[in-house]
């Protein structure tokens, strides 16, 4: 893990992170459905030739040496790139990550998608199962169901839960361009079942397959989840794939098989900030941010939750997290903190929900299933003064917008 992040420190120490969270694009509310082409993003000089394309990724890419100097520093993604003034310093700022950066033409439709990320194997071979056995969902997979596994009772539910968990699987090279990657239950709408579809946003300089396990969670319990390419996230790209995901209940595998109207959002770090801002979307219903950057919570159409540490000296607390939780309005909101881990990590906790999603995952996929699936058992963790997200290691929790006895 040290030696796969490692290289995180040359990029996002020279930049300000003023990407900040708070410049997100003002017409998104207002859009429509911001289904963007293909054409137009990262060119020549960019990430195409020698790019991201075949043997993407590569040297002077983002692999060995990537990210440093001759990767997406000087003479790597600049003008050309993704932008002027792409990810050198200046980056993630205006022209950077924000509205009219690594969006229009950006690392969006158009940007990191065609060719996208080949090497780690992001695109597979058009959707097929991707070599990633099924797999027992069973067992630690995340918080059980109720006890009586029915339909959704009292508030919150927007369809009926499953009996169980379920075995998974990985499809890559699917959703918009090809370049999207789900983690689902290899049966699909099981004895009448319909599954919640799900849309997950990468942290910045991650791709899915650094969440393997937590998204694999996801989906033994029910969920269709929808990972989007690239390194980092965005809320159009993660609308994007969930808009995606939803017409699909229209025909083909997915038709009829998923809870069209009962759809959540959820990321980490940058993908957190992305998930907040396209919690935006009418189907959603919950959303989950996990150590994640300020976005437009005030516009969220679901219950919000927010984890974050006071460990974390990256995506701190203060500067980040309380502010997207200030900015939460009418939904029911709610955001918990984790004592630090103890481990000495790049940016003290923020890389721990990399991986097995640390301590971050259980209290998410709670979240999920207490909103989408009505699943009372998973109330436990957020009502009352002794909630399990108000005991240790947890601490400090903020509720707000509902009743919370």
């Amino acid at each position: 893990m040290a030696l796969k992040h490692s290289y995180l420190l040359g990029l996002i120490m020279s930049t300000a992170f003023a990407y900040a969270c708070d410049e997100e694009d003002p017409n998104y509310i207002d859009s429509g459905s911001p289904i963007m082409g293909v054409t137009g993003g990262n060119t020549a000089g960019g990430n195409t030739a020698g790019g991201n394309t075949a043997g993407g990724l590569t040297a002077g890419g983002n692999t060995a040496g990537g990210l440093t100097a001759g990767g997406n520093t000087a003479g790597g993604n600049t003008a050309g790139g993704n932008t002027a003034g792409g990810l050198t310093a200046g980056g993630l700022t205006a022209g950077g990550n924000t509205a009219g950066g690594n969006m229009a033409g950006g690392n969006t439709a158009g940007g990191n998608m065609a060719g996208g990320n080949t090497a780690g194997g992001n695109t597979g071979d058009g959707g097929t199962d991707a070599g990633t056995p099924p797999r027992d969902g069973g067992g630690d997979s995340g918080p059980s169901t109720g006890s009586d596994g029915g339909p959704p009772v009292s508030s919150g539910g927007c369809t009926p839960a499953p009996t169980g968990t379920f075995q998974t699987r990985v499809v890559t090279g699917t959703g918009p361009g090809g370049n999207y990657t789900i983690h689902r239950p290899t049966t699909l709408g099981e004895n009448g079942f319909v599954h919640p579809p799900i849309a997950w946003g990468n942290g910045l300089a991650t791709v899915p397959g650094d969440y393997t396990e937590t998204l694999n969670k996801l989906a033994s319990n029910g969920f269709v989840v929808i990972a989007n390419p690239g390194t980092g996230s965005d809320p159009q790209v993660v609308r994007q794939g969930l808009e995606w995901l939803l017409m699909q209940n229209s025909s083909g595998e997915y038709m009829g098989k998923l809870a069209v109207n009962c759809a959540g959002t959820i990321g980490y770090s940058m993908g957190g900030g992305a998930a907040v801002g396209a919690g935006a979307h009418p189907a959603v219903k919950a959303v989950v941010s996990i150590h994640g950057l300020q976005d437009a919570a005030e516009n969220v159409k679901g219950p919000l939750l927010l984890t974050t540490s006071t460990g974390d000296s990256f995506v701190t607390k203060e500067a980040f997290v309380q502010p997207c939780y200030d900015r939460s309005r009418t939904q029911p909101t709610m955001m918990i903190t984790h004592s630090p881990n103890g481990e000495v990590l790049l940016f003290g906790d923020h890389l721990e929900p990399l991986g097995g999603g640390g301590h971050d995952t259980e209290p998410a996929i709670a979240w999920l299933r207490l909103w989408l699936y009505g699943d009372q058992a998973q109330k436990a963790w957020f009502y009352g003064a002794n909630c399990k997200a108000c005991t240790t290691p947890w601490m400090m929790p903020a509720r707000k917008n509902h009743s919370w006895d």
